[in-house]
């Protein structure tokens, strides 16, 4: 048994310094950041390349850089120029795709800034995105040629704050990096969000899986004051100058905040290693959003703060869906019945053995009726991703659809610890 527990441990090691080594050959240890806008309507849309910009920080792993998920609405795919292999790739949403499903979309054209960062390619790459169509599928959207030694591939860092370690496990390579970026905090605000800093990161210690984890993170905090206190509130027409540009209202539903500056979010975050970019607001104002690598907003000053913080870091971390299927929301037939949903916690059982089914009770009947005995199991309950009918959830009740609890269920734990451990 020890002899072959020795064997196990030497392939492993043997494969993850392969992949370091495959780090080295193609990559310096710093992020090649690509910035774009994505310009369209709820029928089509379309990439404009920005600018490159090179970027001292890369805190991603240097061991798994293929996805091994599939998640999200996007997909970067970088390729080495010369014999074209996927070097590598990474999945993510963004603002733009959620406004598509709006009825604005319908009616009008915009833009939306969008960045992607990858790790810095030492020769010629072929950087590509994929979108996901109405059936699932990902089709690309967008290919362009990184150069490195391009006149117009930038190194300048728009702005230099200090940064606050809040909670730090060890390097970057190997943690997730959590960077929380302030919004509305005044320069004599700082002190202020060093404690909101201190208060995340009790949230993470707090709520399971992350609590079992927290070894694994890393918590930073950019100093970066704003020139007005507070947040934009559209709907009361009191407007703030702010670092950051976040405002409730997002799509006109009122508890929506978020921030359609993403190249001065990116900005800021250049300060310090990061993987995942949580923005507090500070404000008292309930509400919040999170979107799959991209970003995740909270206010600071809400009682129900803490539950807040932790569901929209569900969102932006492990790629959960909104269970909920009851409150107002602005998307137009966000999930099609006839395709399964790419998110984890959600089904519409077109392909539920790709779910959570291999963690079911066998006596658990699918769909799960909602009577007592099966109220604290894991299931098949109706209703979740804005649709009363025709999508399932995990459980009766989860963080990702009420705050009436404090757990997350048991098919969300899992698609958190699996998120969790892809960073190593």
């Amino acid at each position: 048994m020890k002899k072959t527990i020795l064997i196990t441990a030497l392939i492993i090691a043997s494969v993850i310094n392969l992949n370091a080594q495959k780090f080295d050959n193609f990559f310096e240890n710093k992020s090649l950041r690509m910035d774009v806008y994505h310009c369209g309507n709820h029928e089509s849309a379309e990439y404009v390349l920005h600018k490159f910009i090179v970027e001292k920080y890369w805190a991603g792993s240097k061991v798994n850089l293929i996805d091994e998920f599939n998640y999200g609405t996007n997909m970067l795919k970088v390729f080495d120029f010369e014999t074209n292999e996927l070097i590598y790739s990474h999945g993510y949403c963004t603002l733009f795709q959620e406004w598509q499903t709006t009825d604005e979309a319908k009616e009008m054209n915009r833009c939306y800034e969008e960045s992607v960062s990858m790790p810095l390619p030492k020769s010629k790459a072929i950087v590509e995105i994929f979108v996901r169509n109405n059936r699932g599928e990902f089709e690309k959207s967008f290919s362009t040629l990184f150069v490195p030694d391009d006149m117009f591939v930038t190194t300048e860092q728009k702005y230099t704050f200090q940064v606050y370690d809040a909670m730090i496990n060890g390097d970057p390579a190997s943690k997730v990096d959590v960077l929380i970026l302030p919004d509305g905090y005044t320069e004599s605000e700082m002190d202020k969000f060093k404690q909101d800093c201190d208060a995340f990161v009790e949230v993470l210690k707090t709520f399971e899986p992350f609590k079992s984890h927290i070894n694994d993170f890393n918590v930073r905090g950019v100093l970066a004051p704003s020139k007005e206190n507070g947040v934009d509130v559209p709907r009361k027409h009191d407007w703030k100058n702010t670092i950051l540009d976040c405002h409730f209202d997002t799509f006109r539903s009122d508890r929506y905040c978020t921030s359609p500056s993403y190249f001065a979010i990116k900005d800021v975050a250049a300060n310090a290693p990061y993987d995942q970019i949580y923005i507090l607001v500070n404000s008292t104002i309930y509400g919040g959003g999170g979107i799959y690598n991209y970003y995740s907003v909270s206010t600071s000053g809400n009682m129900a703060s803490a539950k807040v913080i932790i569901h929209e870091f569900g969102h932006a971390f492990a790629g959960l869906a909104d269970e909920y299927f009851d409150s107002e929301v602005s998307y137009s037939d966000y999930y099609p019945f006839d395709v399964e949903p790419w998110e984890y916690n959600i089904t519409t059982l077109v392909d539920f053995d790709s779910k959570w089914k291999h963690q079911l009770d066998k006596k658990t009947p699918i769909p799960t009726p909602v009577e007592k005995k099966y109220i604290d199991k894991l299931g098949v309950f109706e209703g979740a991703g804005y649709s009363a009918k025709g999508i399932y959830r995990p459980s009766y009740d989860c963080l990702m659809h009420t705050f009436r609890g404090d757990v997350f269920c048991g098919a969300c734990q899992d698609a958190i610890v699996r998120m969790i451990e892809s960073y190593r």
